[in-house]
Order: C-alpha cells, then sequence, then structure tokens
C-alpha cells in the first residue's frame, strides 16, 4: 500500500476517535400505522420501533371494533458516523369488521406514551384507492419511519418462472426461481432457498444462482436465478410458492455529516468520493440499517393430474417423461459357462431415479444374475440423462443363442398416455467350455450326424479310456512339504501375535489416533440411535440429519479426515462410481430431506434405515 494511502487512513483513524459521540444515547420511540386508510377487506400495520439500548415491550390498548395482532419482531443495527445504535421493531396487524372511524389510545412504551393513532376504515377496496391516490392525509398519523420504509422498499422479490401450471403426479418440469433486489440493496442469504408445503419437491435449488440485472418497469435490480426442477408428489390443486431467509442491509441517504465535511475539506476535495465511494468506509459516514427477513412467492396455482389407470402397461414402474431404450452385451460372444455382461440402458428426459427393470430372467439356455443400476445425469439437476441396468448372464450351452428383447413402459406427460418402447434380441455365438477335453469334444463330434441331429446309441464305439488306481501328489519328503512346515511354525505365529497384541493394548490408552477413533465410533452409534428413534416417530429430516452424520464419522474415521468434510463429492473422489452408489444416495436423500423438505412415508424410511445399515457393515469389514 502507498504511504500516502496509509496516513491518510492513519489521519481517519484519529479524526473518528477524536469526533465519535458518546454511546448509549437516549432511546427514542416511533409509532406509525401504514397505511392510515384500509377497506374492511384490507389490513394496516401498526409499526413500533424503538431506536436505542432499551426494548421495552409496548402494552396495546383495547380498541372496540378493530383486531390488532401481533405480526412479527425485529432487531438491526445502524451505524451513524461511526455510532452503533440498535434498533427494535415491532409490527401488529390491524383489522375491523366494520366501516368507521376509530382512535388508538395512546400505547404505553416504558416510561413513554405515544400519540393517539386515528384509523380510517372504509368500504372494500377503498383503502387501496386512497393510497394510491395519495389521499392519507392525517393529523394524528405519523408519516412511516426513514429505517421502515427503506426496509420495506429493500425486502427481495421472489418470482416463479412456470412453463405450465397443469402437470402430472410425478412429472418433472423445469422452473427458474428468480430474486429481485432493489439496486443499490445488499443481501446475503441466511438459509437456503425453499418450496414451501409438502406436494413438490425441487432439485437444484442447493446450487449457486446465476447473477445477472435485469430492468422492471424502468427500475434496475440485481436478480439471483436459481434454475432447478419441480416434481408434483400428489394430485390435486396446490398453491406453489418459495422463500428465501436473507439479510438485507440499506444505507439511508441523507445529507453528510460534518464528519465528511471535515475530512473533504482537510483533503482538498468537494467530492465525497476520496472516501465515501470506498465501500470500506461507506458505512461510517451513512446510516445502515441491517436485518433479517424471510422473502417469499406469491403462490402460483397448480393442477397435479393422476396418472390414468385405463391403459396402464402391467410392467409400468412410474417413469414419467420421454425417453428411449436399447441394449447390448459385451463381449459379443464365449465358451460356455463364461459370464458375459448384458446392458438395458434407458434415456430421455423425466424421473430418471423411477425407472426400473428386472432385466433377464433364468431360461435353458442362459443363467441371468441381479441387476445393478446407475443414473448418469446431463445437468445439474438430473432432469436428462440415461440410466444403465448391467446383468451378468452366463450362457448354459454352446451354438447360436438368443438374448430375448425386454419392455419398458413409461408415461409421456406431453401425449398423454402410456408408452411401451422394446429392444431388439441379440444374437450370441457360443463356443463350448473352454475346459472340455479334447476327448469329450470328438466324441460328441463323433455322435453328431451330418444333419445336425445326434446318432442312436450304438452306431458308434466308444472311445479307450485309460484306468488309473490310486496315486500320490508329491514325491517331496514329510519335512519339504508345506503342511508339516504350517503346522510346526504355527505355535511360534500364535505367541508372536499374543505379545504384539499385548503391547497395542499398553499403547492404546495414550494413543490420541486411538482416542479420535474410539470418540467418532461413540459418535456414530449416538446417529444411529438417534436415526431409529426419528423413524418410531416419523421424523424424515431428524432421520436423514442422523443418518448423514453417521456415514460421516464412520468414513472420516476410515479416511483420516475431518467429519464435515465428507459429502457426495469426496465419496466419489475416494470409492469407485459402483462402490460408493449407495453412499452418494444416501448423501443425496439427506439433502433432499434438509433442504428440499422431502418426506418419503415410513415404509420407505424403513427401507433407508436397511440402507443405512448395509453400508455401516461394509464400512466395518474394510477396517
Amino acid at each position: 500500500m502507498p504511504h500516502w494511502r496509509i496516513a491518510r487512513l492513519a489521519l481517519i483513524c484519529v479524526l473518528l476517535a477524536l469526533t465519535a459521540g458518546q454511546a448509549g444515547a437516549a432511546s427514542r420511540y416511533s409509532v406509525t400505522l401504514d397505511p392510515p386508510r384500509f377497506g374492511v377487506d384490507e389490513a394496516s400495520q401498526l409499526i413500533i420501533t424503538v431506536t436505542g439500548d432499551e426494548d421495552a415491550a409496548p402494552i396495546i390498548p383495547h380498541v372496540p371494533g378493530l383486531v390488532i395482532n401481533p405480526d412479527g419482531q425485529s432487531s438491526s443495527i445502524q451505524q451513524v458516523n461511526g455510532a452503533v445504535t440498535a434498533i427494535f421493531s415491532r409490527t401488529y396487524r390491524v383489522t375491523a369488521d366494520q366501516e368507521g372511524t376509530y382512535t388508538i389510545p395512546p400505547i404505553q412504551i416504558g416510561n413513554y406514551r405515544s400519540p393517539a393513532v386515528t384509523v380510517h376504515v372504509g368500504a372494500a377496496g377503498s383503502g387501496r384507492r386512497a393510497n394510491a391516490s395519495g389521499d392519507d392525509s392525517d393529523e394524528h398519523s405519523a408519516p412511516p419511519a426513514n429505517a421502515a420504509a427503506a426496509l420495506q422498499a429493500a425486502m427481495p422479490m421472489i418470482k416463479v418462472v412456470l412453463p405450465k401450471s397443469q402437470v402430472y403426479a410425478g412429472e418433472l418440469v423445469p422452473i427458474q426461481v428468480k430474486a429481485y433486489l432493489h439496486e443499490g440493496v445488499g443481501a446475503r442469504n441466511a438459509g437456503p432457498l425453499a418450496v414451501v408445503g409438502d406436494a413438490f419437491t425441487v432439485n437444484g435449488l442447493d446450487k449457486l444462482p446465476v447473477r445477472s440485472e435485469e430492468t422492471l418497469e424502468g427500475m434496475r435490480y440485481l436478480v439471483w436465478t436459481w434454475s432447478a426442477v419441480l416434481g408434483a408428489l400428489k394430485s390435486g390443486n396446490y398453491p406453489l410458492a418459495f422463500e428465501l431467509p436473507a439479510t438485507v442491509s440499506v444505507r439511508l441517504r441523507g445529507p453528510d455529516s460534518d464528519m465528511a465535511s471535515r475530512l473533504r475539506s482537510l483533503f482538498g476535495t468537494s467530492s465525497a468520493g476520496a472516501f465515501m465511494d470506498d465501500s470500506a468506509f461507506a458505512s461510517l459516514f451513512g446510516r445502515v440499517i441491517e436485518k433479517s427477513v424471510t422473502a417469499k412467492s406469491d403462490p402460483v396455482a397448480v393442477t397435479v393430474l393422476p396418472l390414468p389407470v385405463a391403459g396402464r402397461p402391467a410392467d409400468f414402474s412410474g417413469a414419467v417423461g420421454q425417453f428411449q431404450v436399447s441394449s447390448e452385451l459385451a463381449p459379443a460372444s464365449g465358451p460356455v459357462g463364461d459370464p458375459l455382461t448384458f446392458k438395458l440402458i434407458v434415456t430421455g428426459k423425466g424421473n430418471l431415479s423411477r425407472i426400473n427393470s428386472d432385466g433377464l430372467h433364468d431360461s435353458p439356455q442362459w443363467r441371468a444374475y441381479h441387476t445393478e443400476s446407475k443414473v448418469t445425469a446431463d445437468d445439474d439437476t438430473g432432469h436428462q440423462g440415461f440410466k444403465t441396468f448391467t446383468q451378468p448372464v452366463v450362457p448354459r450351452e454352446a451354438g447360436q443363442l438368443t438374448l430375448p428383447s425386454l419392455s419398458f413402459s413409461y408415461f409421456d406427460p406431453e401425449a398423454g398416455r402410456y408408452v411401451t418402447s422394446e429392444t431388439q434380441p441379440i444374437s450370441v455365438t457360443v463356443a463350448p467350455s473352454a475346459g472340455a477335453s479334447p476327448a469329450a469334444t470328438t466324441l460328441q463330434a463323433a455322435n453328431t450326424a451330418p444333419g445336425g441331429a445326434e446318432n442312436a446309441a450304438g452306431d458308434t464305439l466308444a472311445p479307450d479310456v485309460a484306468l488309473t488306481g490310486p496315486y500320490s501328489t508329491t514325491l517331496a519328503p514329510l519335512v519339504a512339504q508345506r503342511w508339516f512346515i504350517g503346522a510346526t511354525l504355527a505355535p511360534v505365529l500364535l505367541m508372536l501375535a499374543a505379545v504384539t497384541m499385548i503391547r497395542r493394548q499398553q499403547r492404546r490408552a495414550g494413543d490420541p489416533t486411538l482416542m479420535l477413533h474410539a470418540a467418532r465410533l461413540a459418535a456414530v452409534k449416538i446417529n444411529l440411535e438417534t436415526m431409529a428413534a426419528a423413524l418410531h416417530r416419523g421424523d424424515s429430516p431428524a432421520f436423514f440429519t442422523a443418518a448423514r452424520h453417521a456415514l460421516q464419522e464412520r468414513l472420516a474415521d476410515l479416511w483420516q479426515v475431518p467429519a464435515e468434510s465428507v459429502d457426495q463429492r469426496m465419496v466419489a473422489e475416494r470409492l469407485p462410481q459402483q462402490e460408493g452408489a449407495q453412499l452418494r444416495a444416501i448423501f443425496a436423500m439427506a439433502e433432499k430431506a434438509t433442504y428440499a423438505g422431502e418426506s418419503p412415508g415410513a415404509q420407505a424410511l424403513q427401507e433407508w434405515q436397511r440402507r443405512v445399515l448395509e453400508q455401516m457393515d461394509r464400512l466395518e469389514a474394510v477396517r
């Protein structure tokens, strides 16, 4: 940093110390009604603000004809010329059943009594017309405080971009959620963007939003955009809304402070730009207020249609979207008894996770084994990609065999009907087993007629077979044979193992690594017990939180890393794709339950518990 900048910074600090005001100024109070005129179908906000160190609870009087209910409270901090002051604000919702003019008597706030406030209640809709025309003059009503008006204007505006308002249950629909911030307003996330209610799931809200700028009705906004995928869980009519916890900060505009004027005169500039435009000093020379808010979008009506029962194929497993199906075999041929790998591939866009297939079944020609599946997404939301079902199959006989075609059924929401697609049969050339003896191969060829059919018994002579009696497998002496050497060394090895175990136990008490290992195993046990208790009471978020923590502690113990650093990405980096698939699925489900509000039923939670315990057993075997 240049010397002149260091000198300027030092001088600023000295001047601030010399001119700073005393802290602990007397508290100030304000009582406002916004708007002072409203209709019987509307409501007004009674805002009581205390600026200072006191936060006395107001005593709200009873007013016949009015209903005054608490509607929230908040606290914030303002900085004026470097002095920090707390602001406590309480909001009350005021409604009325009948038209008329009402008076709210003075409100007692500690030792302070506010002036009376007059309320005008008109016919339905009259409040909106009066406020729009600006005719809201009332000699007893104070105008809204600058801080309250600024914070109201700084509230983020949430909008949902939904391509259609009618979807099918299980259908995935790409959407955008946009948060609009007024120009000049600072904001930061205080929590994840989340969908309201349990009728929908949304994937992609955990990603960082894209920042841009837009102009709406002549005003500039900073825009945060989340691209996500909406999934409907159940049929019916539901409102779709989102909420975003945020902390907004606003610097109130006004005349420059004496300190700012002094600094400009000292450094010979007529502009505040030398200091005021620097974000490090901006808050020192103005009044900055900060408040935690929860911005909510206006609800969007969505109709969720049930999947039709008529025409539903027997093999339909719940896949909704547009898909194509294909199959392949690798290697393309082989001998009897050697396994081949059969793959069924479903490609398209839709709910890939709900695509299921049992694969091939046993037949006289083929032995089929269990199917493993894997989803590969083409985007961050998992809306488009492919799902691969991998299955080992073993030919039971030689010759020209055929792997049969497989069918796959799904519901196409664009066409509004079920679709069934089939793979093509695969022809396979299977050679005799590589382990067959030449004599057996010759005998099989001799017993096969030129036309391919076997000859009747007795048409050919059986080949000569060499008969052997009992024989010895080795001519080595007894002391040189492996079993004798092993039996001799076994007592020595057992003694060495016992000595090693005793020494290990002696070091165990003071070994920090072993102590950390014991602590993590204890944490695993506690989280598994918490998971079981959450399952018993049907608390899905608590269940998946405990499941995630248990796996984090166990993997952290194996990998010697901090438990909080273990996530899907680390699992993908440290474990093979197929081996870590179940762990990644559990972590992904835990994020959905925590941030997207996804809540499986009791039966599904039991299945998730089985998966978690199965992974715990597998990780225990790794040690």
